[in-house]
């Protein structure tokens, strides 16, 4: 079964705007073949101006028994 968890938080200027956001987004699977994905993604706004930054990774585990006799 896959799962989401999403992150967001922002930084509000005196007048209301929004001058910078995170967002997080974590994706997992539970089935034999774990794998976890995460991106996150920041945005600075001033005046005019606006910048963003992104960075993704994910890693993958595969969970096998063996048994012997």
């Amino acid at each position: 079964m896959t799962e989401y968890k999403i992150v967001t938080k922002r930084i509000f200027s005196p007048d209301g705007k929004v001058i910078a956001q995170a967002k997080s987004v974590v994706q997992t699977s539970g089935d034999d073949e774990s794998e976890i994905s995460q991106s996150v993604s920041v945005q600075i706004s001033s005046g005019n101006s606006s910048r963003s930054y992104a960075k993704s990774s994910s890693s993958s585990s595969s969970t096998s028994s063996s048994s012997s006799s």
